[in-house]
């Protein structure tokens, strides 16, 4: 019966035999890639960069699984990588991938749901802003309806003021105009009788 260990092996043995493989096919090209290609160190690995691609070479650093590594060269089943922290060398290629490794993929996620999380709250608290202010406003606005009835009802008084003061003095002018055309009339009937009468008084 095959126990973890032994599938294990034979699934590292599997790879390592394609590589040979495939180094065999490729045997003595080398490509140089773009700067901006990246990949990832694929399962649960702790994987050696020698400074030359040859499995003989002690490591000088290791990379882990989730690391991002931009590539600078392939040849023989090997990429020239530079982690993050700029150390450059090489690694063997079936332990990369360039799809970033499930955990990878779920913390940023997780980081994408803070943020906007975040964003969410950040625009819950703007619009409860903006809604203090609409009533505040709303509440001037009233104020300001409320003294402009008051100030046309203060000028519709004081122009009905100004119309009854008007009126008692048109009634008081017209009264004295009705009283002196009144007393003229008296005077010049007088004055048209004396003539008539050769100028005696009545």
């Amino acid at each position: 019966m095959k126990t973890e260990k032994d599938y294990i092996l034979f699934h590292t043995i599997s790879r390592y035999f394609l590589s040979l493989l495939f180094s065999g096919l490729m045997f003595g090209h080398a490509s140089i890639v773009s700067a901006d290609e990246y990949v990832y160190i694929s399962d649960h690995l702790r994987v050696g960069v020698r400074k030359e691609p040859k499995s003989g070479i002690p490591p000088i650093s290791v990379v882990f699984t989730g690391m991002r590594l931009q590539v600078h060269e392939k040849t023989d089943g090997y990429l020239k990588i530079t982690t993050d922290k700029g150390v450059t060398g090489w690694i063997k290629d079936i332990y990369v991938t360039k799809k970033a490794p499930a955990i990878i993929q779920l913390n940023a996620l997780k980081e994408k749901y803070t943020r906007l999380e975040k964003d969410n709250a950040q625009g819950n608290n703007t619009a409860a802003v903006l809604e203090k202010a609409n009533l505040a406003l709303s509440e001037q606005l009233d104020e300001l309806k409320a003294e402009r009835r008051e100030w046309t009802r203060e000028r519709a008084d004081l122009l009905a003021t100004q119309y009854e003061e008007s009126s008692w003095l048109w009634l008081v002018g017209l009264v004295f105009l009705v009283i002196l055309s009144f007393v003229s009339g008296i005077f010049w009937y007088k004055n048209y009788v004396m003539k008539r009468l050769g100028g005696l008084r009545v």
